[in-house]
């Protein structure tokens, strides 16, 4: 399962939980920040909730949608997360006990009560965004403040699906993408196509093709890896294939797939085609230099072979065949080689067949 896959097993994101795991058994809460959508989040919370559980015996997990919590037209929003917290947390007796005048915030109230669950709970709240972002990290910083020191209280996970910059002192901000980044998503795909036979080019330029196409969306650059060949065969109909079987609507599909597909193709293929005129000018430098100068499209001196480009290196060796500079084999190749770096050079992806001829995969 990709989702278990990356939790578990994948080492950055493994070690995100891993240290956040930590810190919440030394009874830190934790504000976790999470720039976009969060890649298979209840098997996250599966995780760690597990994690948790596995280290001790004495609190168990609960979960909050901070969504449920409706925000006041008052203008008192930031009091609704205590309220709901000391509504959760206190049976309806300690709640009677409650007086604002008295006790100040429901948060406060909360830390000094020994009657309520809270203090035997990891309470993950979900469902934070920029909107309710503040009131959450306020009143459980609130509460943690005014909790004695060496009591047992709650400790708080509080999960945002947005950029968190900052956090008030008694919070530990974990930032997901000091952990996590592109690299990762290439691992994932390695992974997922492990077992497939092909040489390493290929596997390369497939996860390169899937995360392309992915746009940095871990979920979906895993389903279209577990396509395996056919998703660089045919990537535009397998990636429209996988889009429409995960619900995932989108326009332009075609120029997304195509800029995909030429990117993964200027950083893997590119430089092969590069690497081969290098080749060729170091095999034949010395019968090159024989038919130099010559003069660049831009009426350029071109002194040196190895300052041959390969469209120059072509016509020169087909305007002297006699010759023979090369042979007819290495002839041939030099012109296709050629023709493919055109197409790339003017935005045009080469087919998996032309790729294969080419012998860059």
């Amino acid at each position: 399962m990709l989702s278990r896959l990356w939790w578990t097993r994948l080492v950055n994101s493994a070690r995100f939980l891993d240290e956040v795991q930590d810190a919440l058994m030394e009874g830190q809460s934790i504000l976790l920040s999470f720039e976009s959508e969060i890649p298979w989040k209840e098997t996250m919370l599966e995780t760690l909730e597990q994690k948790l559980l596995d280290m001790t015996d004495s609190r168990t997990f609960d979960v909050i949608d901070a969504g449920e919590v409706k925000p006041a037209s008052s203008g008192r929003d930031k009091f609704h997360a205590g309220r709901c917290l000391l509504e959760r947390y206190c049976s309806r007796e300690e709640q009677k006990k409650y007086w604002p005048t008295t006790h100040g915030r429901p948060e406060c109230f909360l830390a000094q009560s020994s009657d309520t669950t809270l203090n035997s709970r990891f309470v993950c709240v979900t469902g934070i965004n920029q909107k309710n972002l503040s009131m959450w990290t306020e009143s459980v910083s609130e509460y943690i403040s005014a909790c004695e020191e060496g009591k047992e209280h709650g400790v708080f996970i509080l999960v945002a699906e947005c950029p968190a910059a900052t956090t008030p002192k008694p919070l530990l901000l974990k930032k997901y993408a000091d952990y996590v980044s592109d690299y990762d998503c290439m691992m994932l795909c390695l992974t997922v196509i492990s077992e497939i036979k092909c040489g390493k080019a290929e596997k390369m330029y497939l996860c390169e093709a899937a995360s392309n196409i992915a746009r940095g969306n871990v979920e979906l650059a895993g389903l279209l890896a577990s396509e395996g060949l056919k998703l660089i065969q045919q990537p535009e109909s397998v990636a429209a294939s996988v889009f429409r079987k995960n619900g995932i609507g989108i326009e332009g599909l075609h120029e997304r797939v195509r800029m995909a597909i030429w990117e993964a193709q200027i950083k893997l293929v590119f430089p092969k085609l590069e690497n081969f005129r290098a080749q060729i000018i170091r095999k034949y430098e010395s019968r090159l230099l024989g038919y130099l100068p010559i003069r660049s499209s831009n009426n350029d001196s071109v002194d040196n072979a190895i300052d041959l480009e390969i469209g120059q290196l072509y016509y020169l060796c087909k305007n002297n065949a006699a010759a023979r500079i090369t042979s007819l084999e290495e002839f041939e190749k030099i012109r296709k080689m050629r023709d493919a770096r055109n197409m790339l050079a003017h935005w045009d992806p080469l087919t998996y067949e032309k790729l294969k001829d080419l012998g860059v995969l």
